[in-house]
């Protein structure tokens, strides 16, 4: 990236009430379908687990369905998992991502690269 050169930022958030599930959300969500661990996730992105926890309940609240479940302990320890719906989501979620980034290029390109 040129330090002279313009360059743009997009941040979108999906959500009924509160701007719940955005970026961050989604990263959180790819690292447990990953490692099948909301803790070893929230380590991926040097997080604590208690916010970890806090951001996808609050994503949950706002969306009406549950994203993930998990079991605890046991001989092998627990297992966290991406629900049906969670899954389903979040793929769509990276889908309406990628095309509005191609848009927002083509059109950062016609506006500020002429």
């Amino acid at each position: 990236m040129e330090e002279n050169e313009l360059h743009y930022h997009m941040k979108v958030r999906v959500f009924r009430k509160e701007g719940a599930f955005g970026p961050g959300v989604a990263e959180l969500m790819r690292h447990v379908e990953d490692t099948g661990s909301l803790s070893e996730a929230c380590r991926c992105m040097g997080m604590a687990y208690s916010k970890g926890w806090r951001i996808m309940k609050h994503a949950e609240e706002d969306l009406g369905f549950t994203l993930m479940e998990g079991s605890r302990g046991g001989s092998r320890g627990g297992r966290t998992m991406l629900t049906g719906e969670g899954k389903d989501f979040l793929r769509r979620y990276e889908m309406f991502m990628d095309e509005l980034n191609q848009s927002a290029k083509k059109a950062f390109v016609k506006y500020f690269q002429k």
